[in-house]
């Protein structure tokens, strides 16, 4: 085969309108990091297209390298992960309390982001290679996961160890645990509500309890969760044009670049621009699963279970918080909040995700 028909079957094999998709997303999140910090310059919004362009790069460099050289890698990279998210508690600078962040120049990079990614990949491993859907296999996993989830939660980061087990528990799905275990971790979960609030941080439980009743601190906790209720209700149907939200304008909306932009594109789309938004995120889950579907790679279809979990839950949950329906754990919107970390993750996932696409005659429908 010559060089320009392999270029042609990579082209033929690339799900373009997955790719179209995304792009629009991080451009609707560029343009609405704009408006949020109109005013305040353009350093976010150039830093979010520097993060774009890090983000294509990093994607066709592991759509080139292949899933399947990376499930190879898997152990070693998990490895790695767990000694890095050990060595920030102890080794890292402090951001408002936590340990997540790594700092290169003047750049900074959250190791567990990149850790989502490498626990869908070594779980994906692991599973595939297990026949018996056993108790002590379904153990095995939890430990797995573990050994990098709980040093995310010491760092502290709520938010991020609950992806690491809604990850967890998407791979086990889709690799055929017995539904009677998932009904034990669910029970298990619902059991250690009341044993582990006394281990909560102070705002932590502030979050929970400003969610069951904004006003209880109004002016605190609740503050978040009431601005960006009023910045959705207030968009309307069509919303206040582009520019012309009044919350973020006014600063009445905190983190509107990075946790609440949803809320700024709310207000100013309204419930159609919203919408629109919603109905892109679930195509791109739409496209993602059809990979898991069309491939005959256990280890492949396990993956695309905890990608989707991964970016279903931040939807889900972001989306949520915005609304006032969920807590506030400060979860990205998929490449449209602020942030490099989120977006180069995402990005190599997908680059893993298009390459295992090569294994289809050509482009799938």
């Amino acid at each position: 085969m010559t060089e320009s028909s392999k270029l042609k079957q990579v082209f033929a094999s690339l799900d373009l309108p997955l790719i179209a998709a995304i792009a629009i997303l991080y451009g609707l999140g560029v343009m609405t990091i704009y408006s949020a910090t109109y005013g305040q310059g353009l350093g976010y919004v150039e830093r979010q297209l520097i993060n774009g362009i890090v983000a294509a790069m990093a994607m066709v460099v592991f759509f080139f390298i292949g899933i399947r050289r990376f499930f190879e890698w898997s152990y070693l990279l998990y490895g790695l992960l767990v000694i890095s998210l050990i060595a920030l508690l102890f080794l890292g600078d402090a951001t408002r309390g936590s340990h997540r962040w790594v700092y290169l120049g003047g750049f900074a990079f959250q190791p567990s982001e990149m850790g989502k990614l490498i626990l869908c990949l070594a779980l994906a491993r692991f599973l595939a290679l297990k026949k018996d859907k056993s108790f002590s296999i379904f153990l095995e996993v939890l430990g797995l996961s573990a050994a990098s989830g709980l040093f995310v939660l010491l760092q502290p980061d709520l938010g991020t160890s609950i992806i690491y087990v809604v990850i967890t528990i998407s791979c086990l799905w889709v690799w055929g645990l017995p539904k009677k275990y998932f009904a034990a971790i669910v029970g298990s979960g619902l059991a250690c509500i009341p044993i582990g609030w006394p281990f909560l941080r102070d705002y932590q439980k502030l979050r929970i309890l400003t969610f069951l009743n904004p006003n209880i601190d109004p002016l605190g906790a609740g503050y978040n969760v009431i601005q960006s209720r009023i910045a959705v209700g207030s968009g309307g149907v069509f919303g206040k044009g582009f520019l012309k939200g009044t919350q973020s304008k006014l600063q009445f909306l905190p983190e509107p670049h990075t946790d609440f932009i949803f809320g700024v594109f709310a207000e100013e789309f309204g419930f159609v621009g919203a919408f629109l938004v919603l109905c892109l995120y679930a195509f791109v889950l739409w496209r993602i699963l059809l990979v898991g579907l069309k491939s005959k790679d256990l280890r492949v279809k396990i993956f695309v279970g905890g990608f989707t979990g991964w970016i279903l839950f931040h939807v889900f949950e972001s989306v949520g918080m915005s609304m006032g329906l969920l807590p506030v754990t400060g979860l990205a919107l998929p490449f449209m909040s602020y942030g490099g970390s989120s977006i180069i993750s995402l990005s190599c996932g997908f680059g893993l995700l298009l390459s295992a696409c090569l294994d289809f005659p050509k482009r799938y429908e």
